[in-house]
């Protein structure tokens, strides 16, 4: 786990161990695949990406990376999400389970498009 407040993603990321630095380099190179001008940086000791108005904080622990805030999708593609609820907003997937980068870009593009349908 991280020590002390990370300057950036970078160093967010290189604070975990080398399996889930693995993965979070892989969520965010999802991420970047949808919304490749997405700023990063951190708040809330998270990794933060923001597209427009749109963002996702990306959060690792002991045993999940969280997402935050996912909310409400479509009910395709909640279907896909609901496994991985953690309350109302949140979605983490466990180290020891595969990571579903698919529903990842699901999820992003979603979020683009819920931000942009706001406006």
């Amino acid at each position: 786990m991280t020590n002390g407040k990370p300057a950036s993603i970078d160093s967010y990321f290189a604070g975990f161990p080398p399996d889930i630095e693995l993965i979070l380099e892989r969520i965010r190179d999802t991420i970047r695949a949808i919304a490749p001008d997405a700023v990063e940086t951190i708040k809330y000791d998270m990794a933060l990406f923001t597209f427009g108005e749109a963002y996702l904080y990306v959060g690792a622990w002991k045993r999940h990376v969280g997402l935050y805030p996912i909310y409400p999708a479509p009910p395709a593609l909640e279907a896909g999400v609901a496994p991985y609820r953690a309350g109302k907003d949140t979605v983490h997937f466990l180290y020891k389970k595969p990571i579903p980068y698919d529903l990842i870009k699901m999820i992003v593009t979603l979020r683009i498009k819920q931000a942009n349908s706001k406006g």
